[in-house]
């Protein structure tokens, strides 16, 4: 398999596809099923029986998606990084997945109830966009590769690196 590189590798932008609409669906389907579906029991209203296999669900899909996020900091980041090109976008995308990380573990160990609930509030709204910004980061990201990113995303920077040749100096990782 190549490595990840500007462009994913297509097993590697399927699969992360797959986990990322999976999670989103089963998320959206939990917050759902909660808020609307109760069903009514022998002593008052209940969940609904499908709720705790939508959070399995989401946190074995998210699960997954933390390790594939894993490999995108990786390896994805520090070559697109050296030119330049969509920066803005994906800091904002690792900032926004790095929200859900740390909010779905919160949710999971939280106590207090009030702390639950804006956690909860913060998860599911970061989370409910994430597929817009995934969307505007892939667009931005062929616009870029074609020469016609927006002129609000263009870098201002007259050194290699805005050209896309990526340079030594360039480099975060030094």
């Amino acid at each position: 398999m190549k490595p990840i590189g500007f462009k994913l590798h297509p097993r590697f932008r399927v699969m992360l596809y797959v986990l990322f609409f999976v999670s989103w669906f089963s998320g959206l389907g939990f917050f759902v099923l909660d808020t609307f579906f109760q069903i009514e029991g022998d002593f008052g209203p209940e969940k609904h029986p499908l709720q705790g296999s939508a959070l399995l669900v989401h946190g074995a899909a998210a699960f997954l998606m933390m390790i594939t996020f894993g490999g995108l900091l990786f390896a994805h980041v520090p070559m697109t990084w050296k030119t330049g090109r969509v920066r803005r976008v994906g800091i904002l995308m690792i900032v926004v997945v790095s929200c859900q990380v740390i909010t779905g573990y919160l949710l999971y160990y939280l106590a207090s109830e009030f702390a639950r609930e804006i956690v909860f509030w913060t998860h599911l709204s970061v989370g409910t966009s994430l597929p817009l910004m995934l969307l505007i980061h892939i667009r931005l990201a062929r616009k870029s590769a074609e020469g016609t990113v927006p002129k609000w995303h263009r870098r201002t920077t007259t050194d290699s690196t805005a050209t896309g040749e990526a340079s030594p100096e360039a480099s975060p990782l030094k």
